[in-house]
């Protein structure tokens, strides 16, 4: 249980303090690209979210995405995600916001979901995910609302709906964003590597997970999808 005298601020940073890779801290507390509010309120554009909706966040982290939504809409939200310190520290933050009442933080791989069929109104992803599990646990009529890279260039946002079995609501490409948002990060990596704050295999490591992919050709999406 997080301890009042710690804040917000201090028990996030003592999380990526105890984390072996800068990048963790990097993302801040939403982890992900497209994990942000700006990103994420176009995905949940003329979305009705009330206190009785129910939310899934899977493969949730830290929790960003999930306690940003129950602070904003009041609604119920439940995250899953196999790192046990990532979910201790989403309790500690939602405890700290004083939004633990509406917050679930359970420890479960995404494609083996500890939740009833048709349980949520709606599943929020920025990472990874399993659509068979997500499209049990979701209502019908709900929607998936995904925000990922895709590495192969010709695979169109109507075609991972029709082959995850969802109808397409909207779809957006925001590879441009994230692609320069990850130019960034590498920038803010090579001069933490001068300062010798990061090591060479570890800026490495980064360029060719965050920058990489855009240059194969991968594309980032924002997609809501619907439950049929």
């Amino acid at each position: 249980m997080a301890q009042r005298s710690v804040n917000k601020t201090q028990r996030l940073q003592q999380w990526f303090d105890d984390q072996p890779r800068w990048d963790h801290a990097s993302y801040g507390e939403f982890m992900h690209v497209g994990g942000n509010q700006t990103i994420f309120r176009i995905a949940l554009e003329e979305q009705e979210i009330t206190s009785q909706t129910k939310v899934l966040d899977t493969a949730c982290a830290v929790g960003g995405n999930a306690r940003w939504m129950a602070s904003l809409f009041g609604c119920q939200i439940y995250g899953n995600d196999i790192d046990e310190e990532a979910l201790e520290v989403a309790r500690d933050l939602a405890e700290i916001e004083n939004i633990s009442e509406l917050c679930t933080f359970v420890k479960a791989k995404v494609e083996d979901l500890p939740f009833d069929d048709n349980m949520f109104d709606m599943v929020v992803t920025t990472d990874v995910y399993d659509p068979a599990e997500v499209k049990r646990v979701l209502k019908p009529g709900g929607s998936f609302i995904v925000i990922s890279l895709f590495e192969d260039p010709k695979v169109t946002p109507l075609q991972i709906a029709e082959q995850w079995g969802f109808e397409l609501e909207i779809s957006l490409d925001v590879t441009d964003l994230a692609f320069a948002f990850n130019k960034a990060k590498e920038t803010e990596a090579r001069l933490l590597h001068e300062s010798n704050m990061v090591g060479a295999r570890e800026l490495i490591e980064i360029m060719n997970e965050s920058v990489a992919p855009y240059a194969r050709g991968s594309r980032h999406y924002i997609m809501r999808l619907r439950k049929k």
